[in-house]
């Protein structure tokens, strides 16, 4: 929750400093011309930056601009990228292993998260999902086949990969019936013919 709050504060800080900066941009408040151009018309800022719009300095890496527009541009694109980190939130790698051998024909589906994996040779696959999402339903499937569904609570999970058996299809007997034999001996005789049906 609390990181879903920063990137909304990130993004919002961002949007308003992009929208302002064109804003003071079009009223003429500030302009592109450079601010070393007016040191050099006598025009010296009174604090001593030596006539830098933005300075900063990270380690040995050292960043600086003489444009006030640029760097408040530089501002809001910071911004942007503190909220899509934040945006992203922290996530989690839930695998498995089919324990089929025409596993890797398989298609696994993440329902919930818009996931799909495809299990390689030996059957492992995995897929990452948000921290916070506390129950996983696996769809399992083969050639279009009605999927095999397997609810799967990351958070409970001890041992990676998880472990899925899949149960063996429902349908007619493969065994063949066994064929029927007439015996001559439970043929009963019949001394004349029946007279033959008439529909009515």
């Amino acid at each position: 929750m609390i990181e879903n709050i920063i990137a909304i504060i990130a993004a919002s800080g961002g949007i308003i400093l992009m929208i302002g900066s064109l804003v003071l941009l079009y009223q003429g408040r500030i302009t592109l011309q450079a601010i070393h151009e007016k040191v050099q018309e006598g025009k010296e800022p009174a604090d001593g930056t030596g006539g830098d719009a933005l300075a900063v300095e990270i380690g040995q890496i050292k960043i600086k601009s003489q444009y006030p527009t640029i760097a408040l541009f530089l501002v809001a694109v910071g911004c942007f990228w503190l909220a899509l980190q934040y945006g992203k939130g922290q996530r989690r790698m839930v695998s498995g292993i089919l324990t089929d051998p025409d596993a890797k024909d398989y298609t696994v589906a993440y329902t919930g998260v818009m996931g799909v994996a495809y299990p390689d040779n030996t059957g492992q696959f995995e897929q990452e999902v948000p921290e916070d999402v506390h129950l996983v339903v696996l769809e399992i499937a083969k050639g279009g086949k009605e999927p095999q569904k397997f609810p799967l609570y990351p958070s409970k999970e001890k041992e990676w990969p998880v472990k899925f058996e899949l149960k063996a299809p429902t349908g007619p007997s493969a065994t063949p019936a066994a064929k029927l034999e007439v015996n001559p001996a439970q043929v009963a005789e019949v001394d004349k013919a029946l007279p033959p049906l008439k529909a009515q």
